[in-house]
């Protein structure tokens, strides 16, 4: 009989430590998955900044800025013709018109990675992109920093 409470007392330790060690075990779990969630949620940060960064880069550089920047090129050489301002609108309003009949079918985007990546119709995807920037050549792309993707 003492045999068989001492058998038992045994058990009874060995089965509660198995069921902590479960709990341990699922707790863990519940813990990994909120810390890759929140990794996942911190990488998506990144990349959103980053690309709002790109973004906001890009858009330094307007048709209007461009001019801007014709401008005082111009002024700074002398010994060149100036251009008018109303012959760089016309010219910026038939880039706008040349862009409207050829759109760009280029889609730049930055991946998870922090990867400048441009996708050309026909790519694996290309239809699941959402672009930061659109080209209208895989030379522009690439002289933006872009690579081209994989697949």
């Amino acid at each position: 009989m003492k045999n068989l409470l001492k058998a038992l007392s045994y058990f009874l330790v060995i089965g509660s430590g198995l069921v902590t060690i479960f709990r341990l075990n699922k707790t863990n779990k519940q813990l990994m998955a909120r810390e890759t969630t929140s990794f996942q949620v911190k990488q998506t940060l990144e990349a959103i900044a980053a690309t709002l960064e790109k973004t906001q880069e890009s858009a330094h550089s307007t048709p209007a800025e461009s001019k801007q920047q014709t401008l005082e090129l111009a002024e700074d050489r002398s010994s060149e013709v100036m251009t008018s301002d109303i012959e760089v609108e016309e010219n910026d309003q038939e880039v706008a018109e040349e862009q409207q009949e050829n759109p760009p079918l280029i889609k730049a985007n930055k991946n998870a990675r922090g990867e400048y990546i441009y996708h050309v119709p026909g790519g694996v995807f290309y239809n699941r992109t959402t672009p930061v920037e659109w080209f209208h050549t895989e030379e522009e792309a690439q002289a933006k920093g872009y690579r081209k993707s994989a697949r």
